[in-house]
Order: structure tokens, then C-alpha cells, then sequence
């Protein structure tokens, strides 16, 4: 789900991530384990990789219900 930030709840996190040198647009915090993870795209290249268990066509496929499902992110 995703959840619009208050100016000033975004502005102190950009501020935080800025002091401990973390430059990444989108990332995953997880409190349980109290880590930052970076959010990186994945390109087809990363997921041809796993080829040998996707049947023709389904890396594609894979690949564009990714963006449709990112298509909404940011706004």
C-alpha cells in the first residue's frame, strides 16, 4: 500500500539518508529488523538470468506486470 509522507516527514528522512550517505530514490525500511535496503529496478537482463525456470514468453510477461505495478509509485 502506498501512503502519501507529510512535506515535513519527507524532508527529515531526506535529511537523515543525506547525513548517512544514502543517495537511493526509493528504498525498503524494515523496522522489524531495523535495516534500510536499497530499491533497485530490475532490468530483463536480471531476469533472463533465471531463464532456465521461466517458460517462453513468461520473462516478459514478468517484466511488464513489474512496471504496470510501479506505474503508480511516487505519486
Amino acid at each position: 500500500m502506498v501512503r502519501k509522507l507529510h512535506p515535513h516527514i519527507a524532508k527529515d528522512l531526506r535529511d537523515f539518508l543525506a547525513e548517512n550517505n544514502i543517495s537511493t530514490k526509493k528504498l525498503v525500511i524494515d523496522l522489524e529488523t531495523e535495516t534500510i535496503e536499497d530499491f533497485d529496478d530490475y532490468s530483463v537482463d536480471d531476469i533472463l538470468s533465471v531463464a532456465g525456470i521461466l517458460k517462453p514468453g513468461e520473462a516478459q510477461e514478468l517484466l511488464d506486470h513489474i512496471q504496470e505495478s510501479r506505474e503508480g509509485w511516487g505519486k
